[in-house]
């Protein structure tokens, strides 16, 4: 197991050291909380480290997906290029996500990565909330198992999910597996929109951590951490 480091001198001191790799990491939120921005930063800290990543969105193109890293300072289009980090967009061309949709399209995810997982170290999958539409525990358990699977084959898996979107139960069981276990939350100090992040569970972590951290991502430097010393709020 190593630390992948993301960069930001106060995250990674909270993180213990940075994300573990391999591990299965879990990071959920609301909308607009900063799941994809965060999970974007970890992307680019593994292509930094010589990792190469699949991302599996159901938020964006693969034009769009790379142009919201760039926006954030966090160019990848070279990895891209290069095939190191390769894009796969889940849309239903002229149709409605459904059931079925979802539950079909996690089984073809869980296979597809399967079959490839000697093409990545790593994958995002942003955001599993659609793949599991009222999906069964069992079809929910076999799902986790695989990825399990690829973690002790030496992957790192990357899930973004939404509060709410399994029965608690079911949840539970994701939770419990994960290795890394983190909370994203929109929060607002001295003004400024913030995104708060709840360090829930962490394994392989070298040093002391941190059980929350203040973020905020901004147009001109990208994603930082906010120093609350000293804030009025």
């Amino acid at each position: 197991m190593r630390l992948i480091r993301l960069g930001i001198e106060d995250l990674d001191r909270g993180l213990g050291g940075g994300i573990p790799h391999p591990s299965l990491v879990s990071v959920e939120g609301d909308h607009g909380s900063g799941k994809t921005v965060l999970t974007m930063k970890m992307v680019h800290s593994m292509l930094s480290e010589g990792l190469k990543v699949f991302v599996i969105t159901s938020e964006a193109t693969v034009k769009e997906y790379l142009n919201m890293m760039r926006s954030i300072k966090l160019d990848a289009r070279e990895a891209y290029l290069k095939g190191r980090l390769s894009i796969y967009p889940l849309h239903v061309e002229g149709g409605q996500w459904s059931r079925f949709l979802s539950s079909f399209f996690l089984k073809v995810a869980s296979s597809f990565l399967e079959l490839n997982r000697r093409r990545f170290d790593a994958v995002v999958i942003d955001s599993l909330s659609v793949l599991t539409v009222d999906t069964p525990v069992h079809e929910l358990l076999t799902f986790i198992t695989k990825m399990k699977n690829l973690i002790s084959d030496g992957k790192t898996v990357i899930l973004t999910f939404h509060p709410g979107f399994l029965p608690e139960a079911s949840a539970m069981k994701l939770r419990a597996s994960s290795d890394v276990y983190l909370t994203l939350s929109n929060a607002r100090v001295s003004g400024i929109n913030v995104k708060s992040l709840r360090i829930v569970k962490l394994w392989g972590s070298t040093g002391e951590r941190v059980d929350s951290i203040t973020l905020e991502v901004n147009p001109h430097l990208g994603l930082r951490v906010i120093p609350l010393g000293g804030v009025k709020l």
